[in-house]
Formats: structure tokens, C-alpha cells, sequence
């Protein structure tokens, strides 16, 4: 996976703090809303996953994460989430996450 950066070089300009500030948050969510979405699905609260792929989704967009378009889909449509496709998701997001942290220390923000 390679994830483009350059909206976030942009919106952060150059701002270490901001950058560092969003690689914590994106770990926090990502971590937590996918283990939600997960739960959510298995439990049937269709309602409650389409919050929470709300919830997500900005922060996949940002990144430009192939989740990020999923996570549009189940915030307009939940049912048409799978349990196929929300692994998809989480495993696309800690990728993500993971590619995210090697970017910011590569700039120096740890």
C-alpha cells in the first residue's frame, strides 16, 4: 500500500505538532472504531455501524485509504457492510496506521 500524503503535507504545513496530533488520533480510532464496526455487525446494530463508519471515514479519506470509500458506503448504506469487507477495512486502516507512523518519523515526529 502506498498512501499519498499530500493532503496531509498540506493541511499540517509542515506543523510537527499537528502531524503528531493526527497520527495519535488515527491510531485511537482506528484501533477502537474497527473493533467497533466488527462488534456492531456481529451484534446486528446496523444503525450503530453506520455511525461509527461515519465516525472513521474522514480520517480514512484523508490518508486516501481504499477504506475510506467503504466507510462512505456503510455510513449511507450499513447493510450492505460484510464481514469480509469490514476485515477489509480494518486491516486497511492498521496498514494505514502503520505506513502513517514510518511517514511522521521519517519527517522527524515521533
Amino acid at each position: 500500500m502506498k498512501i499519498d500524503f499530500t493532503y496531509l503535507e498540506t493541511v499540517s504545513d509542515g506543523d510537527e505538532e499537528f502531524i503528531k496530533q493526527f497520527v495519535n488520533t488515527f491510531e485511537q480510532t482506528a484501533n477502537s472504531l474497527t473493533q467497533k464496526l466488527l462488534e456492531q455487525f456481529d451484534s446486528g446494530d446496523i444503525d450503530g455501524l453506520g455511525r461509527t463508519a461515519h465516525q472513521l471515514k474522514p480520517s480514512a479519506k484523508m490518508l486516501g485509504l481504499e477504506a475510506g470509500d467503504h466507510l462512505e458506503e456503510f455510513q449511507h448504506n450499513p447493510e450492505k457492510a460484510t464481514k469480509d469487507r469490514l476485515d477489509f477495512v480494518s486491516s486497511n486502516c492498521l496498514d494505514g496506521l502503520a505506513e502513517l507512523k514510518n511517514w511522521a518519523k521519517e519527517k522527524g515526529v515521533e
